[in-house]
């Protein structure tokens, strides 16, 4: 006899812990059950207090049967036998007999088509590969997921308005078989048409956001192609609303029969001005505020133009960047940059002009690389000696991101890493190469990610002249709130009889720290940050500084505010006990 059976759907499969098996005894009959099998019927039960009367008892049985019935239906047994009796002891307690009774398989699998069928080379494609297949077990989640996979795999075929619009199952307890069918809606073959962009709504250029396009008119239409068409509209981060979708209805027909619909994209633009704002201090560095204004869309070709202004006790700075996304191609950028500074620090004091343009390639979120060229024209006094310098640059930049935040990662890692060529003239000729590369991780120790392990390793060098005829800001120089906490900045490293920081020609860094995050906003950590700086083009441990603290976080739509207070490990007569930093954003 055949039968509906009515409750073939997906089960949510009830929460359980150990402690439920105490309060409701089972007892398993039937060959078809294992230890394992047992265990996991076992897990199914809900947790449940201690009944204290029969009726509470028989109440906490029958839960129990719904559940293990849910559970034994999950795993393609359809027809179980589970008989409830009551102990009357003291407490009460619920025993089950359950009978998984005979393991269901899939007899038949028949896709049919209603409406319009899609060609019979898709049709057939959907049968041959569909992911249920007669004679195997009737589990009900691969049933389920293949109805999505019948209209997920329609729609990549060109269909974009594929459905399952029912799938009926049919059971039959004496064969211990299930049929089951999928009435489908292919709905018409689409290829694309023209993109229609509102022009006279926005500023931005018709021929700009064409670029963005990743397909042509007259190709098959795919769900991927419109996604990445929406993906880059909002990387832009030009319009707070940027929607590409197919048009209602069709503006004509190929001569294969497909329709060609137009995509139609709703573009709101955000506000072409954004000013930010910012603030750091530290014990060894001084307070300092920044000041950040972006001008987007200035020759409204998705462009940025970002002026950044420093004031700190140790630097003074003005820098402009002239970014232009997409200017070769999507993806393929132009970078226009050039600055003034003035930085009196404790190993150097330093007035610069830069000008410099790069090429820009963003593969995705987690790739990108660029290249370019820089000039620079500084005056310099150090410990060695007071000099005018050009400086002619060549770069190469990577950069990897599999992190889960910008601004706060919690899970993945990232690197990154520098290679820059120079020729120095003036007072002192050089050439030397500039090399630096950082990775860092983040292990998260629970699903919340409330308890994460971070951890950094930065390296450098630099090969050509000696640290004496290297311009000042080119050595390297270890210590501070970005470095090795505990320590003043520039603190680290080799220095002269008074204690003035020389800088290096290479550079080792390691920081761990753990992060807990004790209130939604609140975070504290626990921080031990070790680096070292030489004379020489490598470095090594032998002459490290350590670094120990605990900081406290908050965190806001910008980012995290920082408080460190650190303390260095290993000092030597020129170290305080004590460093404090305040900032916004991690570490690292």
């Amino acid at each position: 006899m055949r039968t509906r059976l009515t409750t073939f759907c997906a089960t949510a499969i009830i929460a359980a812990s150990a402690a439920a098996a105490d309060e409701v005894r089972l007892e398993f009959t039937g060959d078809e059950i294992t230890p394992d099998f047992a265990s996991s019927i076992r897990d199914a039960l809900p947790d449940e207090t201690q009944p204290q009367t029969i009726l509470e008892a028989r109440r906490q049985g029958r839960r129990a049967v719904q559940a293990i019935t849910a559970k034994l239906n999950s795993e393609g047994y359809y027809n179980p036998t589970i008989d409830l009796g009551i102990e009357n002891s003291e407490p009460p307690v619920a025993r089950l007999r359950v009978d998984p009774g005979p393991e269901f398989a899939l007899a038949s699998i028949e896709v049919d088509f209603n409406g319009t069928p899609p060609r019979d080379e898709d049709a057939a494609l959907i049968r041959r590969d569909l992911p249920v297949k007669a004679g195997r077990r009737a589990i009900p989640s691969a049933v389920i997921d293949a109805e999505r996979w019948i209209a997920t795999t329609l729609r990549n075929q060109g269909y974009p308005y594929a459905e399952v619009s029912e799938r009926q199952v049919f059971g039959d307890r004496e064969a211990e078989t299930l049929d089951v069918r999928y009435l489908v809606k292919a709905g018409p073959r689409v290829q694309f048409g023209a993109t229609i962009i509102p022009q006279d709504q926005i500023a931005t250029k018709e021929s700009y956001l064409r670029r963005l396009i990743p397909y042509e008119p007259g190709e098959q239409y795919t769900p991927s192609q419109l996604s990445l068409l929406n993906t880059r509209l909002a990387e832009t981060r030009l319009f707070k609303v940027a929607r590409a979708s197919l048009a209602d209805t069709p503006s004509g027909t190929a001569e294969d029969g497909a329709e060609i619909r137009n995509v139609e994209i709703t573009l709101t633009e955000r506000p072409r001005n954004t000013i930010a704002l910012g603030a750091s201090y530290s014990t060894s560095e001084g307070a300092g505020v920044n000041a950040e204004l972006t001008r987007r869309n200035l020759t409204r070709r998705g462009d940025l133009l970002v002026s950044d202004l420093t004031i700190a006790e140790l630097e003074q700075s003005l820098t402009i960047d002239w970014r232009r996304p997409n200017e070769f191609g999507y993806g393929r950028g132009l970078v226009l940059n050039t600055g003034i500074s003035n930085e009196i620090t404790d190993a150097y004091e330093r007035q610069s002009f830069i000008l410099g343009a790069g090429y820009e390639v963003v593969e995705g979120p987690q790739f990108s690389y660029s290249y370019g060229v820089m000039g620079e024209i500084a005056k310099e006094t150090d410990e060695f000696d007071e000099r005018d310098l050009q400086i002619v640059s060549l770069y190469g930049a990577a950069r990897l991101d599999h992190t889960d935040s910008l601004l706060d990662p919690r899970s993945g890692w990232r690197a990154n890493a520098r290679v820059e060529p120079s020729y120095a003239f003036g007072d002192d000729s050089n050439p030397f190469v500039r090399s630096l590369g950082q990775v860092s991780a983040y292990v998260p120790f629970d699903s919340q990610q409330r308890f994460v392990l971070a951890g950094r390793f930065k390296i450098g060098a630099v090969l050509g002249a000696n640290a004496a005829e290297l311009p000042a800001d080119t050595r390297f120089y270890s210590g501070g709130g970005g470095s090795v906490r505990g320590y003043a900045y520039q603190g680290i490293g080799p220095k002269s009889d008074d204690g003035t920081p020389l800088g290096g020609k290479s550079v080792v860094e390691t920081s761990i720290e753990t992060r807990y995050r004790w209130r939604p906003n609140i975070g504290i950590v626990a921080f031990l940050d070790a680096g070292a700086v030489s004379a020489d083009e490598f470095s090594n441990f032998d002459d490290a500084k350590y670094g120990a603290g605990l900081g406290v976080r908050y965190s806001t739509p910008a980012g995290p505010i920082r408080l460190d207070i650190a303390a260095p490990l290993n000092p030597d007569e020129f170290d305080d006990p004590l460093q404090i930093y305040i900032s916004i954003g991690q570490a690292f």
